[in-house]
This record gives C-alpha cells, structure tokens and sequence, in this order.
C-alpha cells in the first residue's frame, strides 16, 4: 500500500515512499516485557512497515498509544530510557499500589501530546477487562488515559480502574492478542507477543509461577488470535525475561528489535524466492 498519511516523526526518514507498507499492528501485554514492542516498531519502521492502526492492551497498550500520537520507536525508546526511568525506580509491586498507579497516570499525563482516542494520529483500540461482569472492552474513543490505566491494571498488583461505573482490569486477562478489531482482515496484520514459555522448572519463584501461570491461560486464544496474520513475531529470548524485569529494559527492547529483523529478512527471502 502506497503511504497516503501524515509521516509520524522521523519514521520514515530512511524509507521511500512509494515502497512503505501500512499494516495493522496487534500487540500484546506483557509487563516489563512490553519494551520489546518498541524494538519490533524500530526493526519494522526500518524496513519500511508502520502501523496504519493498532489493537493492544497492557503494555501493548501504553506503547501503541504513543506510536499512535506520533512517537517514533526511537523517540518512545530515548524517553523511555531518560524519563521514564526516573518512575521505573520507584516502583514496588503489591507495595503502595495505587500510588505507582498514580504515577504511570502523571507519567502519561506529561509526555503524552493527546488526551482523547479522536486526537491520534492513526487508529487505536485498547482493550481491558470488564471486571465485574468478565468479558473484553474495546475502548477506542474517548478520553484516552483512564482505558490506558484500566488496559495495564494486572489483578493484585494494581487497583481496577473505573470507567462510566465498571471497574476494568488487566485487557490480557480477556485476550492477550486483541486481533479483533481487524478480524477482517487478517491477512494484512502483524502481531506481535512477547510471553514466550521458558523451559518449565519446579524451582520457581513466586513471581516466576505467577508470571507462568497468567501466560500459560492466554496461550490456546493467542494462538487463536494469530492464525491467519501475515506475520507473527514472538522472540524466544524474552523468555529469560520477567514481568516486573523493568532493570533489563535496555536489553528487551535490543532482543525484540534483533529477532524481528531476522524475521523480516526470512520474510523477504521466502517472497525473492
């Protein structure tokens, strides 16, 4: 598809118009893992793909966000690594709870430039967990920070959020791979998950059998999610990486960015050939 909309940042410096593909991108919570999805953007931005909408939750959500009010990957990633670090450190899980939720709201209040679904650059649709009746909300107008908030709230470790008197949770808990705004039109999707299944040990901690276990449900309708779609990317190295891992940031975005560009590589031999 030849590109017809406004160059989001400096994406498109090193790409030629007439060869940069759109697609629509679905991405996955994950915690800590989430980073990577910038890396996936950056390898993708590069070889001249960005996302003509996007489906995410969790920390899908919070990055698909600000791709979608006009951050590059390299900007996300350069904010993330000057700014964002300064609220990264101060976290404590399941310790003072609705003040690091607090926080992550001021850190989207500050640095993101939009405050409504209507204001972004290119479509975006978050999903979260209606909490007291079950089931995926899709939100995708609207004030934009409290789905935001209500798309990453994981069980127990941060407050449901309200919206319009529901209280949400965790859009994972739901459906991990939200591909269902593009259901359509699958073949032109790429999805991206970054819980990949370590080698199973009976020496876990409790964060590691948490973490296990809340992705272990997600598996059967992810792999549901992603039938069909021109492209999957799950990097097997961000097995190694926790949910609460925050200190690896760096490095997840580096693997996510690496295995997608061997991917992308194997996709253009397999088309070359």
């Amino acid at each position: 598809m030849l590109f017809s909309m406004r160059p989001v940042g400096s994406q498109l410096v090193n790409a030629n118009f007439a060869s940069v593909e759109q697609a629509p991108f679905v991405l996955s919570g994950g915690g800590a893992r989430g980073v990577a999805h910038i890396g996936v953007l950056r390898a993708c931005a590069e070889a001249g793909i960005i996302p003509s909408a996007i489906s995410a939750t969790s920390a899908g959500a919070l990055v698909g966000a600000f791709i979608a009010s006009g951050f590059t990957p390299e900007e996300l990633e350069r904010l993330l690594r000057e700014e964002w670090r300064l609220h990264l450190t101060r976290w404590r899980v399941l310790r003072g709870e609705r003040l690091t939720q607090r926080r992550i709201g001021e850190f989207l209040q500050a640095n993101l430039p939009v405050r409504t679904f209507e204001d972004l650059r290119i479509p975006l649709h978050v999903t979260a967990t209606d909490m007291a009746r079950g089931g995926q909300r899709i939100f995708s107008s609207g004030p934009l920070i409290a789905p935001l908030l209500a798309s990453c709230a994981v069980p127990l470790v941060f407050p449901s959020v309200e919206i319009d008197g529901v209280p949400y949770v965790d859009g994972g808990l739901s459906n991990n791979l939200p591909i269902e705004p593009f259901d359509e039109r699958r073949a032109e999707v790429i999805t991206v998950y970054v819980n990949p299944l370590p080698p199973y040990t009976a020496r876990r901690t409790w964060r590691g059998t948490m973490d296990r276990v809340f992705h272990l449900s997600f598996r059967e309708l992810v792999a549901r999610s992603a039938k069909g779609c021109a492209l999957y990317i799950e990097p097997p190295a961000l097995a190694r990486f926790g949910m609460f891992d925050l200190r690896h940031a760096a490095e997840i975005e580096r693997v996510g960015y690496a295995y997608t560009k061997e991917q992308l590589l194997q996709r253009t031999a397999s088309a070359v050939g």
